[in-house]
């Protein structure tokens, strides 16, 4: 029975935050599991699979187990696409700093080039999680279709990235709030933001 008036807004607060922070911590201690590098996909994944069911409006699935499943089940082919999307991270990453040595025009424009590759690329990466727990594509389509959904709304895809900078900065203030809640609510907004861009589309 759920509590009414401003005691049962409260609980429900601090019900929410709790849920944020267990979540968090599921993410890193799985994250370890995996011996952080083939952690990180899968816990990633499984973290967006659990927001996923509170937007859709399964409030009261059991965590843990949500959290599981989609860690053992997933873990080889998101681990996959994972490490192909950190390769390409770090080649972009290495291109501009080589072309950071530069002062010549070409230089330049290579550096601005490779800038706003970097930032579709990130873009697509912010599509990608909320992609992987909400459709069943062949393995490649997922880049297609996160990059596909990335750029169909750009003003919204802008102020995803924008609101995720703010928040990542504001939590780096206070560490303690960075540890318990920095994956937990930037993957909500993640998934809760490209859930209205895949109803609409």
């Amino acid at each position: 029975m759920r509590r009414k008036g401003f005691s049962g807004f409260i609980y429900m607060i601090t019900e929410l935050v709790m849920q944020f922070a267990y979540l968090q911590l599921l993410w890193i201690a799985f994250t370890l599991v995996g011996l952080g590098l083939l952690g990180i996909f899968p816990s990633t994944a499984a973290m967006f699979s659990v927001v996923r069911k509170w937007i859709i409006g399964e409030e009261d699935i059991p965590v843990f187990k949500t959290f599981w499943q989609t860690y053992k089940t997933e873990f080889v082919r998101v681990n996959g696409l994972g490490l192909i999307l950190s390769a390409i991270g770090w080649l972009l990453y290495v291109d501009y700093h080589f072309f950071t040595f530069g002062i010549s025009m070409g230089n330049s424009i290579l550096k601005i080039v490779t800038l706003l590759i970097i930032y579709l690329f990130s873009t697509t990466c912010i599509y990608f999680f909320p992609i992987f727990v909400h459709f069943r594509y062949r393995f490649f389509d997922y880049f297609k279709y996160s990059f596909l959904y990335s750029v169909s709304t750009p003003l919204k895809t802008a102020g995803i990235f924008i609101i995720s900078y703010i928040i990542y900065f504001l939590l780096m203030k206070v560490p303690v709030l960075f540890l318990f809640f920095s994956g937990s609510v930037i993957s909500y907004m993640w998934m809760w933001y490209v859930y209205q861009t895949i109803r609409k589309i």
